[in-house]
């Protein structure tokens, strides 16, 4: 095909206009200028209330997802007072049987010391009789009696059968402000015989608030049905008490035992806060966690500054470009050569553009290039003449380009779309990922001429897109696959096992002595150990096995393929035998253990959740028969009778 010389170019309206060419005033005032100018006004106001509706959007947004929140914190904070009552409830229930065998021998303080009770929250342990007299406590108490006191009534009136939480009394034994919680005794004959009374800090139900992120001025609450606060927290100030039936919140649950609100006047303190409240089950309580309007919407004003700024930049801009367009139209009324203007402004377009911009025949040949397209490809301009589109790709997309050009010269469908994201091998043998379009120009008779490829270097954007795929299904301490990976890797391990009919298993290692760790010489050090331990994990493993840390100290391992069973407990061996080597952090030595248990394909489970529980409970029994050990075929042995022993750590 022949080609037009590309230095060649027709004169321009300026040259001519210099060669004396008459000049013609043109007025700006025209029906086009007009409609550009009402343009510019309707772009401006749509621009102003799209950029309003975001902001609003923003602010509603951020109110939702703190209100979520706070619900979430809400259940959690339910579930720890909720489990708090109950013990309480369990170790009331456990003195009145005892009362009930022993009579007034029963001997509180002895149990104390000895820890048959060892609930610390639990300030005083009293039990009282029928008249209101202690006749045990753990503590000295003296001559006190409680027949007036407003739990002591309620049980002596009542036959309930529940824990009774009163509201904050001053405690006569304690001289303290306590929550009193009480259990009624039944005589012989189902007569009234007293109460097992306990007492409680009320600072014990605000402690969930440096668990929760609640800000600096947050609300944590516990409140009764009764309309007394039992424990609240409102930034750095605990109260209780206090008389809530006035608050919004407290009003509202009559209506609805669980919701949400936007507390603008600050019932509490005068600070507004979007709370979330619920009632709790099975006790007169309702429990109440907010944050702060001001911390919640910070983000959403300073973005409400930038989108301002921004809108308010951009109506300018568009003012500008409104006015700058109506005096170009002007002008190129007032030039005669509009063509060679153009031609112009496509040659400083092509050889200027911050895109790389390629011309190629139907056939991938390239015709000419600009020299952002030389540099991005580290070639010169004759060397990609002497080469096609398709020997610069990547080998394995170069046929998947051939189709793609050929879709382009005979597509008519505007459902096709011309782009596409590609890779080139650079001339220095790396690879650039571009985002290119390709544009068809026809000639006078309809028939393809030749096609103009526009390419965006995205190699920065396709890096950080594998970082960030890479950094989802990794722990970002330890560098081993996380939980998601983790049940990911097992369900294709079982799926194959399935298939082939082989053999795997699953193993759960948690580390025994790590909290001593951090308790000596900080976090740190800790999370030292744990990128230590990852490595040795590794290193008993064969490459086609999973590690992955499932969170604290704990780890799983996925064995792909296993012969026989005695194959796992070679591994488990291994894994043992490297967690007792000594782990050297900066300057400290530090000697851990681990229990392992273990679960095989199909002995144990056909799928992931039973495999994964029984090696659960196979490690736990390894904790419970002295740690340091591996364990398989052993279920977790069930807890103490008398409620005080819990889950081994």
């Amino acid at each position: 095909m022949h080609q037009k010389d590309d230095t060649t170019r027709p004169p321009d309206a300026d040259d001519r206009l210099e060669a004396g060419a008459p000049r013609r005033r043109y007025r700006l005032v025209t029906p086009l200028s007009l409609a550009i100018a009402l343009g510019c006004i309707v772009a401006v106001a749509g621009l102003w209330l799209v950029t309003l509706q975001r902001v609003a959007f923003e602010r509603e947004q951020a109110v939702a997802s703190a209100m979520q929140s706070n619900a979430n914190l809400a259940i959690a904070f339910e579930q720890q007072v909720f489990r708090t009552l109950k013990a309480a409830e369990q170790v009331a229930a456990f003195v009145r049987e005892q009362y009930l065998q022993q009579g007034t021998d029963i001997d509180l303080r002895d149990w104390v010391e000895r820890g048959v009770i060892r609930e610390p929250m639990f300030t005083i342990i009293s039990v009282v009789n029928e008249q209101g007299d202690i006749v045990s406590s753990s503590q000295e108490t003296g001559a006190v009696n409680y027949s007036d006191r407003a739990f002591f009534k309620a049980l002596r009136a009542s036959d309930r059968d529940d824990l009774f939480v009163s509201e904050p009394v001053l405690g006569r034994v304690s001289g303290q402000w306590r929550i009193p919680m009480a259990l009624r005794i039944v005589s012989e004959g189902g007569r009234f015989g007293g109460v097992v009374v306990m007492s409680v800090d009320p600072t014990n139900f605000t402690d969930f608030y440096r668990q929760a992120d609640l800000g600096a001025q947050g609300l944590l609450e516990l409140t009764g049905l009764d309309g007394v606060v039992r424990g609240r927290k409102a930034g750095g100030k605990i109260s209780f008490g206090g008389d809530a039936r006035g608050l919004p919140w407290f009003q509202l649950r009559v209506q609805d035992p669980e919701g949400e609100l936007i507390d603008e006047n600050g019932a509490v303190d005068g600070v507004p806060r979007i709370l979330s409240y619920r009632s709790m089950a099975g006790y007169p309580l309702m429990v109440t966690v907010g944050s702060t309007s001001d911390e919640v919407l910070a983000p959403v004003m300073q973005r409400r500054v930038d989108y301002l700024a921004l809108a308010a930049g951009a109506s300018v801009a568009l003012q500008c470009f409104g006015a700058l367009l109506i005096v170009v139209l002007a002008r190129q009324r007032a030039v005669a050569d509009a063509l060679a203007s153009s031609e112009g402004l496509f040659r400083a377009t092509f050889h200027q553009a911050a895109t790389g911009i390629a011309h190629i025949t139907p056939e991938g040949r390239i015709l000419r290039a600009n020299d952002k397209f030389c540099r991005m490809l580290g070639y010169s301009l004759e060397e990609l003449r002497q080469r096609d589109l398709f020997a610069l790709s990547d080998e394995g997309e170069r046929e998947t380009l051939r189709r793609f050009l050929a879709r382009r010269l005979v597509a008519h469908s505007p459902v096709f779309s011309p782009e596409m994201e590609k890779a080139y091998r650079r001339k220095d043998g790396g690879l650039l990922w571009v985002y290119e379009a390709l544009g068809l120009v026809k000639d006078a008779q309809g028939h393809p001429d030749f096609l103009v490829v526009v390419t965006q270097d995205i190699s920065a954007r396709k890096e950080l897109e594998m970082r960030l795929s890479h950094d989802v299904l990794h722990d970002a301490l330890t560098g081993l696959s996380n939980r998601v990976m983790f049940h990911d890797r097992l369900a294709r391990v079982l799926e194959t096992a399935r298939r082939h009919g082989r053999h795997a298993a699953v193993l759960y290692v948690d580390l025994d002595g790590f909290k001593s760790v951090n308790d000596q010489w900080g976090h740190a050090a800790g999370d030292l150990l744990l990128q230590q331990v990852a490595r040795r994990l590794e290193d008993c493993v064969r490459a086609e096995d999973t590690v992955a840390r499932l969170g604290g100290d704990e780890f799983g391992i996925v064995l792909a393929t296993i012969e026989r069973a005695d194959h796992c407990e070679v591994v488990a061996g291994k894994v043992l035998s490297a967690m007792e080597q000594p782990f050297v952090l900066e300057g400290a030595v530090a000697h851990i253990s681990a229990s392992v248990g273990a679960a095989l394909y199909p002995r144990h489970g056909t799928d992931a959740d039973a495999l994964l529980a029984q090696a659960d409970a196979a490690m736990y029994a390894a904790k419970q028969a002295g740690k340091n050990r591996f364990n398989i075929d052993t279920a977790l042995s069930p807890l103490a009778d008398d409620g005080v022993a819990g889950p081994p750590g």
